[in-house]
């Protein structure tokens, strides 16, 4: 499994990164890595642990930015996904700031009932990243994984200042759903009041905003329409790009990216002069894994999340640190509590083993509860495994 020059004798430590996303609905990315490296600890491999804890752009984001970067967290009452109130958090450390979209319009603040993107709106976004401009940010990241939403960021550029106005000259209705009565947008007072901000959206997929990969078929049904109203969405985000055009001369309908959190991010390209980039590997360089990485001789990375499948490879987590190990020739594994990616699809991301931590046929429910002893199971017997290698 290791390179030969990666190899070490049984004398010397074998330098690993343990680098997971967070295993939704079950661990965090801390926890993931606490639960590796416990993992690691008991087993026979003599090695030294690396810790770089990865995040995307989604929910997690925060947390593992203000721990790599010994950050402050502060707190804002913003509008929730269906207006309701808020609380929530984002990150500071000098002069740039990190807010996760999903602390504001995340589909895990509304119960299953409550989730129709043709209403949920991302106003609560916009609230965050004013608050961090008022708090003396002048580079903002934005996470924007994990949405309740499909507008195209028409809420948040409204709470950032912007007039998306109907015929009668009134704010167009929050959601997805009320993109269809724009008849005009002004954003000069966002324009204004982004004007000595950097911005960056930080993307978790890089789908586009329209098309049979866009924003409102692919993660429409995920956030609770149906059929019909991801026909409306579809044709409401058309309309919206055409008009951000008009206003902006920005075209975002088949921009990498622009499809993420509901279009999120081509509101904010378009609407705000937004940078889209890819949210792992602007993190693996902000965090300054990247320049551990090149520096440390590192023999092993272990990464892994929730599940490996196909949107593995449209700029989720392992994918990014997988990249930065192709660079370097680091070999990579992952764990993952469901993996459905193909064997050619795992070395395309240069990914060369990747297991299921889950032991048994179980539901749901048991895989999620299990999780912790799961992960720390198989990274011992990871570890044994490499003893053996190391041993021969």
């Amino acid at each position: 499994m290791l390179n030969d020059q990666k190899s070490m004798t049984s004398s010397s430590p074998l330098k690993i990164a343990v680098a997971p996303n967070a295993f939704r609905g079950s661990l965090t990315a801390l926890e993931a890595v606490a639960c590796i490296e416990r993992g690691l600890r008991s087993s026979l491999l003599p090695c030294e642990i690396i810790s770089m804890p990865l995040a995307d752009g989604g929910d997690g984001t925060l947390d593992v930015w203000v721990s790599a970067k010994e950050g402050r967290r502060l707190s804002q009452a913003v509008t929730g996904p269906r207006g309701q109130p808020v609380v929530a958090e984002y990150g500071m450390t000098g002069d740039t700031a990190l807010v996760e979209m999903a602390r504001a319009s995340g589909i895990e603040l509304l119960a299953p009932d409550e989730r129709d993107p043709l209403l949920t709106t991302t106003y609560g976004t916009g609230e965050l990243i004013r608050a961090a401009v008022m708090a003396g940010a002048r580079r903002i990241m934005v996470g924007v994984g994990g949405s309740a939403t499909v507008d195209g960021g028409a809420g948040c550029l409204q709470a950032l200042g912007g007039r998306l106005l109907d015929r009668d000259g009134a704010s167009i209705p929050p959601g997805g759903g009320g993109l269809g009565h724009l008849a005009r947008i002004d954003l000069s007072p966002v324009q204004e009041l982004l004007s000595d901000v950097i911005l960056q959206v930080l993307c978790d997929v890089d789908n586009p905003l329209l098309g049979p990969e866009g924003a409102a078929p692919v993660f429409g049904p995920q956030k609770g329409a149906d059929a019909a109203a991801v026909r409306t969405l579809s044709e409401n985000l058309a309309h919206f790009a055409a008009e951000l055009a008009v206003a902006t001369g920005v075209d975002v309908g088949t921009e990498r990216g622009a499809g993420a959190a509901g279009g999120l991010s081509a509101g904010l390209m378009a609407g705000a002069s937004a940078e889209l980039v890819s949210g792992v590997e602007a993190l693996i360089e902000d965090c300054g894994y990247a320049a551990v990485l090149s520096e440390a001789d590192i023999a092993l990375i272990i990464t892994g999340e929730g599940k490996l499948d196909s949107q593995t490879g449209g700029g989720k987590a392992p994918l990014g640190i997988a990249r930065q190990a192709a660079k370097r020739a680091i070999p990579v594994v992952a764990f993952a509590g469901s993996v459905t990616a193909s064997v050619v699809e795992l070395r395309r991301w240069n990914i060369q083993a990747a297991w299921s931590i889950v032991p048994h046929p179980c539901t749901l429910d048991q895989a999620v509860a299990n999780a912790a002893p799961w992960l720390e199971a198989a990274a011992t017997h990871l570890g044994n495994a490499l003893a053996l290698d190391l041993h021969r």
